[in-house]
């Protein structure tokens, strides 16, 4: 007999089984109601082999609309042992597809029952049966003793359902499992597709790949900048499955509503052509809309015919299901986990937490009449709580469906967005989702979407925006695309303070101000990177370029820890509106408590949080600072980041008259740049003494007010070869003898030629060294004598006519008015560190020497002795310690302040401080 015989024996046993089975669920009132099966085509690959399915032999199910799958059975005929390895790890593989939590082998001479435990799944049968396995003991006696194998089917399925009435397990409904069908295809069937396209003679669709890897994704998730084509195939093939999945379970949902897609999944089931059922679709979608979910694009249909086959598969196990008569929760639910699986899978980096989007949407929208955007709409999850919040607030689905907007440059996360913003009450209706450049929206501009009710294509303007709300993509300028190049230098001409290192969601913030609408309620709400807060240069700061057009209403951010836990970027909310003729309008500086994003939260009180900061009032959930316009351009201008502002700080406005720029007396900035480090900087002097400088090659080993020996040389000439050897620096030829086929002297060869070991910089001196990343301590060291420091160590000079006085600056600039100052002029990142700048640094204000006799001169001396010999402290250390304490007083004390103040800014460099080490470990 046969191969193909003999299958075909077993398929008709197995579809005699399954028939026996609902005979036996119309029979008896047990908690399974329904099985199906044979799920999958057979064409070319009709041998047996069952691992290559997606779904088992057989589905149980508790209703009769085939929603609510209890188990899966794997069938095998009596050849085949019952505890064959392979048979088992299929069979789990399948159960935790669908997420349900028991699976029966049968080959008709035995049936083993495994049922998960709160132990996880067991290696051995939970119940095993084996009432007729002396007769049942080949294919032959399967067949010629059917009363036999009908009995022990009973006997099994009375063993279930007794146990189902029990609570030993309990039915995985579909649209709470949906994440775990999405998830484990793509495994099961990515590897095969990245294989596939890596084997392709087409070298557009490997240009395709890493264009969109590096593009489109990029903006999504963290990508790597030389990553193999196989990493890259791998994420674009995980991509085009998880679309195929998506496609494929919307499309059951609309096939009641629209005969063109169930035709199309009907054509599929019956010869699963995957080229066919795109182009199918791709017509569809010329009179559904949902183009963004359903439409096929290049290359997505290229997929193996093994793979294809078990997305028909996928496609006939959901034809089961009759999505007509399930409810809207059912529909809701589904929607929901295909969301979520497909964020966390494919955009989960840098998707906006739910939680956040709703406080966000709720603290800028104040009127629930207009248009409303999210130009950067990702996954859609703020959208969907623009709608949430309209539909609250009383209006139609009608109305929601026709007045927000949602795009997004990229059209890879438009899918997941345009059935973020579907419900059960919208398969009807358009959603106005598109793709767009955020940074060429113009007000006016034609889009077509398909309007479903009516099959055809309608035309909308972009008006004018009410709200528009988005989180803004964390894109630095150093990953800026051409496209987007030629927008920003649009912005540069007409915000002349802008220069090119201009960050994207910084210039789209600009660019919004030509969609707002003029009416005084219309806001722009945006979730954006911390960066902007940072003084630049010559105190620009992109606080002043916003209020050049606008008012900046509210600036909010976590108290403690960031919202973003799968990213490393520290982020603020901005609410603005057009600038009005106020001239000095006030800005709310707004922390909330941690724990917003957590995956609790407090999501009960975020209403009344919303709430509360609309009208003012107090709520023990956030604090507030109000600070004018004026106050707030004093403060930039005396080098303190926006980011200091979230803090009490007015105890400044005693000391400020007492202040002076830090570059009144010290200039100078970053360290030497080598070139190449491995060549330059020696941890011993192995050249002739005229060619070693005394080199500090890190702060991070500096533990004491003043550094005397450094531990390390700098390796600097300028001479030649024939130079060195006429001056007999012999010393100095052996070592470059001794390194010149190094990785990094070879480097350098290729680059200057004979020149390599003429490092690219001078020895850069410093008399002051600060990091430019502190974590937990701030301090100044003094370098004595003054010596050559490394480019990540600020090298700064006290200027000539201020020499006498070093010491007295060295002082200064460790008192507690001078490390706030130091703190204040940078900005958190998401690692929990200080990003400080030189160019910041040497522009912040500092007590000033000026105001200062020579008496207390002396005196500022004598009291820095008392603590200048010990180890440098951290700040918190540092605020507790007795000597400290005094010493910090007594500075007050000499320039008139009063010594309470020292409380008050101490917690304030505490509180900042605090709130920038939690960024690295805390949910905000």
């Amino acid at each position: 007999m046969s191969n193909s015989e003999l299958l075909a024996n077993e398929r008709s046993e197995g579809g005699e089984l399954i028939v026996e089975m609902n005979l036996l669920f119309d029979r008896y009132d047990w908690g399974m109601k329904s099985a199906v099966g044979e799920l999958s085509l057979k064409t070319e690959y009709a041998e047996d082999d069952r691992n290559g399915t997606l779904f088992p032999d057989a589905v149980i199910f508790a209703d009769v609309a085939k929603s609510e799958p209890l188990m899966g059975w794997e069938f095998k005929m009596p050849d085949v042992k019952i505890n064959n390895q392979e048979l088992y790890s299929n069979a789990l593989d399948k159960a935790r597809r669908m997420g349900t939590q028991v699976f029966v082998l049968w080959n008709f001479q035995y049936a083993a029952v495994y049922v998960k435990d709160e132990d996880g799944w067991p290696m051995k049968p939970t119940r095993f049966f084996r009432e007729f396995d002396g007769i049942l003991t080949n294919r032959q006696n399967v067949h010629s003793n059917k009363n036999e194998w009908k009995k022990q089917l009973y006997d099994v399925l009375a063993y279930l359902n007794s146990e189902l009435l029990a609570q030993k397990f309990e039915v995985a409904r579909i649209e709470f499992n949906i994440g775990n069908y999405v998830s484990t295809i793509a495994n099961k069937l990515s590897p095969a597709v990245a294989t596939n396209f890596l084997q392709s003679s087409d070298t557009r669709l490997k240009a395709r790949m890493r264009k969109w890897r590096k593009s489109e994704q990029a903006e999504l998730i963290e990508v790597g900048k030389n990553e193999s084509d196989e990493k890259v195939a791998d994420a674009f093939a995980r991509n085009v499955i998880i679309r195929w999945v998506n496609r494929i379970i919307f499309a059951h949902l609309l096939k009641s509503r629209q005969n063109v897609i169930n035709n199309s999944l009907v054509q599929f089931s019956k010869n699963a052509d995957i080229a066919e059922f795109a182009k199918d679709l791709n017509l569809a979608v010329n009179k559904t809309d949902f183009y963004t979910i359903l439409h096929v694009d290049d290359y997505e249909d290229e997929l193996p015919r093994r793979v294809a086959i078990n997305l028909n598969e996928f496609n006939l196990y959901l034809a089961n299901t009759d999505f007509s008569h399930v409810s809207e929760n059912f529909v809701s639910r589904l929607l929901e986990s295909l969301v979520d699986v497909t964020v966390r899978e494919l955009m989960g980096l840098y998707t906006t937490p739910v939680n956040l989007a709703k406080f966000l949407v709720g603290i800028t929208i104040q009127n629930t009449e207009g248009n409303f955007a999210d130009v950067t709409t990702g996954s859609g999850t703020i959208a969907h709580a623009i709608q949430n919040i309209l539909k609250s607030n009383g209006k139609s689905e009608d109305f929601v469906h026709n007045h927000v907007w949602a795009s997004d440059r990229y059209g890879y996360p438009l899918q997941i967005a345009n059935l973020n913003l579907t419900s059960p009450d919208s398969l009807n209706l358009k959603n106005i989702v598109f793709q767009h450049n955020a940074l060429s929206l113009r007000v006016g501009e034609k889009i077509s979407i398909v309007d479903p009710a009516l099959g055809i294509l309608t035309p909308s303007e972009i008006p004018t925006f009410d709200y528009i709300i988005s989180n803004l993509p964390f894109v630095g300028s150093n990953d800026r695309n051409d496209e987007d190049q030629s927008y920003i230098n649009k912005i540069l001409e007409r915000f002349k303070e802008l220069d090119d290192k201009t960050d994207l969601y910084q210039a789209i913030i600009l660019h919004l101000a030509s969609l707002l609408d003029k009416q005084p309620a219309a806001r722009v709400g945006v979730i954006t990177s911390n960066s902007w807060t940072k003084v630049q240069k010559n105190y620009k700061s992109f606080f002043k370029t916003l209020t050049s057009i606008f008012d900046v209403e509210m600036i909010v951010q976590p108290k403690r820890g960031r919202w973003f836990q799968n990213a490393t970027v520290t982020t603020n909310i901005l609410v603005l509106k057009l600038k009005t003729t106020n001239p000095n309008p006030l800005t709310r500086f707004i922390m909330i408590k941690e724990g917003l994003t957590s995956q609790n939260g407090y999501v009960d009180k975020i209403d009344d949080l919303i709430d509360d900061i609309k009208l003012d009032e107090s709520n023990d959930l956030y604090g507030q600072q109000v600070l004018a316009l004026n106050e707030v351009t004093e403060y930039l201008n005396m080098g303190i980041s926006v980011e200091a502002m979230f803090d009490d700080i007015s105890w400044l406005s005693l000391f400020k008259a007492k202040m002076s720029p830090l570059s009144a007396y010290l200039e100078g900035g970053r360290g030497t740049r080598t070139g190449g480090d491995p060549i330059f900087i020696m941890d011993s002097k192995k050249v002739d003494d005229d060619y070693a400088v005394s080199y500090l090659k890190t702060i991070k080993d500096v533990s004491s007010f003043e550094v005397g020996k450094t531990g390390h040389y700098y390796f600097y000439t300028k001479d030649s070869v024939s130079t060195l050897e006429d001056r007999g620096a012999k010393k100095t030829l052996q070592y470059l003898e001794s390194i010149q086929m190094s990785p990094s002297a070879v480097k350098r060869k290729e680059k200057f030629g004979d020149k390599w070991f003429n490092a690219d910089q001078e020895p850069k001196y410093a008399d002051f060294i600060t990091s430019i990343n502190p974590q937990d301590r701030y301090f100044w060291s003094r370098m004595t004598p003054r010596s050559a420091v490394n480019q990540r160590v600020t090298a700064f000079r006290i200027k000539k006519s201020y020499h006498k006085d070093i010491e007295v600056l060295h002082a200064i600039l460790n008192s507690l008015p001078s490390q706030y100052m130091l703190a204040a002029s940078g900005f958190g990142r998401g690692q929990g560190v200080t990003d400080l700048t030189k160019d910041g640094i040497i522009q912040i204000y500092i007590p000033s020497l000026d105001e200062l006799s020579i008496s207390d001169k002396t005196k500022i001396v004598t009291l820095w002795q008392t603590v200048k010999h010990r180890t440098v402290p951290t700040v918190m250390e540092q605020i507790d310690d007795v000597a400290w304490v005094n010493f910090n007083k007594e500075i007050l004390k000499i320039y008139g302040v009063d010594t309470e103040v020292f409380d008050t800014m101490s917690k304030a460099l505490v509180d900042l401080l605090k709130r920038r080490v939690s960024a690295k470990n805390v949910v905000g």
